[in-house]
């Protein structure tokens, strides 16, 4: 038996935020907010090489895995999960948590060593939800079949890597999947009811202003329960940084990039919940661009921003006829 996803809590227009934030559908939905705990399975990406080389363009080597699975003991899972609580709980006094599989394809295994992992990983702590990361092409039938099994015990997100709906960049970026691949596999996520959030950046090489509106309007017609708005960062020893140093091409400054996701914002649904406004890259590690703005300075300013100028997320949502 199939299950339905839940649907999206319609209290955005309630707000005082001019968009939707997930903290808030987190409390909407499961009574408190859901502190995330990173966890790697150790299973690489099968876009890279072995060594490492390879991958999307933008992709450190380490796949941008959390400080504490990086730290020794951290290939233990139970040891990884224990210092991600130890860690939220010190941090931010979180009482609830999600475990979040976060580094490089958390699907790249045989169907039967999936579920010996996610079943270690349930075993170790009674999570509220589980949220795997991994890639549109990472998902074959046996996989969604197990994830629709495990739903049954507890709510499972699937956040997937779209990163844009245009196929030429995500040539450019060695992405190693089309847009109609990660199309195919939002819907059949969907169909068994499992929530999908997609990540989308913002600022990828010889995107325009109207190619991000393309993305908002094509991914507002799918069946979303949330996204996470990335802008391009360059980081060091990446293809990227290779590419940028040798024909730079343009990043945008916190105001720039602010302008281009009130945009990008207004274009979605009201009632789905943003996930991340931002990018956050240790200083050391980023090449470009530098911000003179925090995060929590940027998000006040965009806040500011969005109510000065009268736009709200869905302000600008295009009919389904122009989305197809």
């Amino acid at each position: 038996m199939q299950h339905e996803p839940t649907p999206r809590r319609r209290r955005a227009e309630r707000a005082p935020l001019p968009f939707y934030p997930y903290k808030q559908f987190l409390i909407e939905t499961y009574g408190a907010p859901l502190q995330r705990v990173p966890i790697d399975l150790g299973l690489g990406c099968p876009h890279r090489r072995p060594g490492g080389a390879g991958g999307c363009t933008f992709c450190p080597a380490d796949g941008a895995r959390a400080k504490h699975t990086q730290e020794p003991g951290g290939d233990s899972l139970e040891e990884q999960i224990r210092r991600g609580l130890a860690f939220a709980r010190r941090r931010y006094r979180a009482a609830r948590f999600m475990a979040y599989l976060q580094a490089y394809t958390a699907t790249f295994a045989p169907p039967a060593r999936q579920r010996a992992l996610f079943e270690r990983v349930l075993a170790a702590y009674p999570f509220d939800a589980l949220s795997i990361a991994t890639r549109p092409d990472c998902l074959p039938p046996a996989t969604l079949d197990l994830l629709a099994g495990l739903r049954n015990r507890l709510d499972v997100w699937v956040e997937l890597g779209v990163q844009t709906v245009h196929d030429p960049t995500l040539a450019r970026v060695n992405r190693g999947h089309d847009w109609a691949a990660s199309r195919r596999a939002i819907l059949a996520l969907h169909d068994r009811g499992l929530r999908v959030a997609a990540h989308v950046i913002l600022g990828l090489p010889g995107e325009t202003a109207a190619h991000f509106a393309r993305t908002a309007d094509t991914l507002a017609a799918l069946p979303l329960s949330g996204i996470k708005i990335h802008n391009l960062h360059v980081v060091r020893d990446t293809a990227l940084e290779r590419e940028f140093r040798a024909t730079p091409f343009p990043v945008y400054d916190a105001y720039a990039y602010a302008d281009i996701l009130i945009e990008f914002l207004a274009r979605l649904p009201p009632d789905l919940p943003i996930m991340r406004l931002n990018t956050d890259t240790p200083a050391a590690e980023l090449v470009a661009p530098r911000w003179t703005l925090a995060k929590g300075q940027f998000r006040q300013y965009l806040i500011a921003e969005m109510n000065r100028r009268g736009r709200r997320q869905g302000s600008l949502l295009a009919s389904p006829a122009n989305t197809a």
